[in-house]
């Protein structure tokens, strides 16, 4: 398959240029995922240490070993539900589903895809619609809502940028869209993917050493090299499933198998979109790339992917 030309458009639209809560959501998503992996990362930890503890009570001498692991799982379990309670995983998620949301219709009014092609009467009245109907629904899950007045909702949420993007020809919406939206994806899912399956081998490596350990902790005794009463055996089984755990909450492999077809899928798109979609189809084209980008395309993939 040969690679279609890299448009290069005389304009270049940058974050700033896409609507407010785009920037809010997409900071507050940011912020809940750093705060759903540190919990979980800690939560982890704490657990690990505390067994720790429990494997080192028959060879230490005294009571100290016994009241620091009852008191490491007394934190693992205050831990526990204080992550429960902070719901950081959901906000996380309706706050991302509320950014990509915000991104792909500014996106599809600028180049007049989907929805808001070049015959619809109202574009900025459909946009408002589409908009606020969609995050009513993300409301309910746990999106949080930093709007005040009613300038801000719907219409408002349309930059002057985006109406003069709108404006401009269709080649050059074209060669904008196809830059900065398809080409600028395809290299983060390419990036992304290149990431979670090197943090996938890692992970795997380390967790099958922490397995390879706890068998010979285990085979040891049997061989009359005793290790001083302590359950090495059992701290180090715990380690990896410690490891196998994080691997679980981080989905590396599966991020892999997702982001890998999301890449194929969007160079594939691309060079159609460049070479043979015509503007009377290009409304189309641009609903369908968009939804290759979804949150809840990637998650179906990651399914399949697990």
């Amino acid at each position: 398959m040969g690679a279609a030309a890299t448009p290069v458009p005389s304009t270049v639209l940058h974050d700033e240029d896409l609507p407010p809560l785009f920037r809010f959501s997409d900071e507050a998503a940011l912020h809940h995922q750093s705060d759903a992996f540190r919990g979980t990362r800690t939560h982890l930890t704490v657990l690990i240490l505390a067994t720790a503890a429990a494997a080192l009570t028959q060879a230490a001498s005294g009571r100290a070993m016994t009241v620091c692991a009852g008191a490491l799982y007394g934190a693992t379990i205050l831990l526990g539900l204080s992550t429960s309670r902070r719901r950081a995983r959901a906000r996380w998620q309706t706050h991302r589903a509320a950014a990509e949301l915000l991104k792909s219709l500014a996106w599809q009014y600028m180049v007049h895809g989907g929805p808001f092609h070049s015959g619809v009467p109202d574009p900025d009245g459909l946009f408002a619609e589409r908009l606020e109907e969609r995050l009513r629904e993300l409301r309910k899950w746990g999106w949080e809502d930093c709007r005040d007045g009613s300038g801000e909702r719907g219409k408002g949420q349309i930059t002057p940028r985006m109406r003069a993007v709108r404006a401009t020809p269709y080649t050059a919406r074209r060669d904008l869209y196809l830059r900065d939206r398809l080409l600028e994806q395809l290299l983060w899912y390419r990036n992304k993917a290149s990431r979670a399956y090197r943090s996938a081998a890692r992970w795997s490596a380390v967790t099958a050493i922490l397995t390879l350990f706890a068998l010979v902790a285990a085979l040891l005794p049997s061989a009359g090299a005793g290790l001083g009463g302590a359950d090495v055996a059992g701290l180090l089984s715990a380690a990896a499933a410690a490891g196998v755990a994080w691997q679980e909450v981080r989905r590396h492999g599966p991020l892999t198998y997702a982001h890998s077809l999301i890449e194929q899928d969007l160079e594939t798109t691309r060079i159609a979109m460049s070479t043979t979609v015509t503007q009377g189809g290009w409304a189309e084209a641009v609903e369908q790339a968009e939804r290759l980008m979804s949150p809840a395309h990637t998650e179906w993939l990651v399914r399949f992917g697990g």
